[in-house]
């Protein structure tokens, strides 16, 4: 009899035990990233400190500015879209200055355990395959080929050091207001890049012929250097971003489309952890045979238990 009452107990135990794991998987998940306040700074495309120099015709939506130097030149043939300004050293400048030093030090967050190449030297992030949103670490950054983001979401980068492009290289479909580029020392935007996110570098930024930035550019001790750049993502800089006409409604139907499958896709980590939109039958399994086993360990203890008349 003393048997049968242990098997019961066992049973109802592993029962509960395997809730309790189940419950623990889903919540237990990474604090997200999170996207500093720019203050001051947010209306600024470009910031230096030092100068701010620009070579050939490059257009940017957002204020330029510089401070604690006053020197900002090439402008024309670069075009500062309205209502952005140039601020030449003042208040105005030194204030936006102020504020992207406080989000320099905001993006100063964990690094994600599986996202964390510190120690490893340079980290070509083109080796990454696609990547979702979190805290990427590294002594050194580099962009050699295409760096494709999963979406939506808070994305940081943190170099200890440089981050350094190569010509024609590209990060893909992110949201240029919720990338960040925390640079401890220089940046350098090779030729023809298409860059996405705001980088706040310690020292310089180096935009070089024909590099295109959905974001910012900020200096805080150094210099910015441009030659032929375009800046998008006024959106980011609280103004709207301008809007397509509206297309023409047509009666044909379009055809279906697969979506395309993402390589490299990260197992979770990083701040908000990727979703699988598939039915969670696994879990369906474990909790109906944890029910089995709760039913047939209740009714295993009332059978060999019942009071006898």
């Amino acid at each position: 009899m003393h048997k049968f009452k242990g098997l019961g107990i066992v049973i109802i135990l592993v029962m509960l035990f395997s809730l309790a794991g189940i419950s623990f998987n889903v919540s237990a998940s990474p604090l997200a990233a999170t996207s500093p306040t720019l203050g001051a700074a947010k209306s600024y495309s470009v910031l230096g400190a030092r100068t701010v120099t620009n070579t050939g015709p490059s257009v940017i939506p957002g204020n330029v500015g510089v401070s604690p130097g006053s020197a900002v030149t090439g402008f024309p043939p670069g075009k500062v879209l309205a209502p952005g300004v140039i601020h030449a050293g003042g208040g105005n400048a030194a204030n936006a200055q102020l504020a992207a030093s406080a989000a320099f030090d905001a993006l100063d967050q964990g690094c994600d355990p599986i996202h964390d190449y510190t120690g490893t030297g340079v980290k070509d992030l083109s080796t990454l395959g696609t990547i979702g949103p979190g805290v990427y670490c590294a002594d050194a950054f580099k962009l050699t080929k295409d760096l494709p983001l999963l979406g939506d979401g808070v994305y940081i980068f943190k170099s200890a050091q440089t981050l350094i492009t190569s010509p024609g290289s590209r990060v893909l479909n992110g949201p240029p207001c919720d990338v960040w580029w925390r640079v401890a020392s220089s940046a350098t935007i090779d030729t023809t890049t298409h860059f996405i996110g705001t980088i706040i570098a310690s020292t310089s930024i180096t935009l070089n012929t024909g590099a295109r930035v959905a974001g910012r550019a900020l200096a805080l001790t150094g210099s910015v250097t441009m030659d032929s750049n375009t800046f998008t993502a006024a959106e980011c800089l609280g103004r709207p971003a301008p809007t397509a006409k509206p297309k023409e409604k047509s009666t044909n139907q379009p055809a279906a489309t697969a979506l395309a499958s993402l390589p490299g896709l990260p197992g979770a980590g990083g701040g908000a952890p990727i979703q699988d939109e598939a039915f969670p039958w696994s879990l369906v399994f474990v909790g109906g045979v944890s029910a089995m086993a709760l039913v047939l360990g209740v009714r295993t203890l009332r059978r060999r238990y019942r009071p006898k008349a």
